[in-house]
């Protein structure tokens, strides 16, 4: 049985503004963790992180290549990984 590469580190719940930033709930590591990443794993693809925060217990995370709110919208509810 092969090992699994990543681990599921939470899920994005929302977008957050028209930016394109996501809002993401951490499921076993604090918002903190996950800020300090510079990349994260979404439906098996790696999105470098360019700015990031602590919003009231979730992680706000503006990814390269997710322009605006559509983009945001179209990974709600997708599981966020790390390697």
């Amino acid at each position: 049985m092969e090992k699994e590469k990543y681990l599921e580190a939470g899920i994005i719940v929302n977008t957050h503004g028209v930016r394109g930033e996501v809002k993401i709930n951490p499921w076993a590591d604090s918002p903190e963790f996950l800020k300090k990443l510079k990349t994260l794993y979404i439906g098996g693809e790696a999105l470098k992180v360019s700015e990031s925060r602590v919003h009231k217990g979730f992680l706000l995370a503006k990814l390269e290549g997710v322009d605006d709110v559509n983009a945001a919208m179209a990974l709600k509810n997708k599981t966020v990984y790390i390697a």
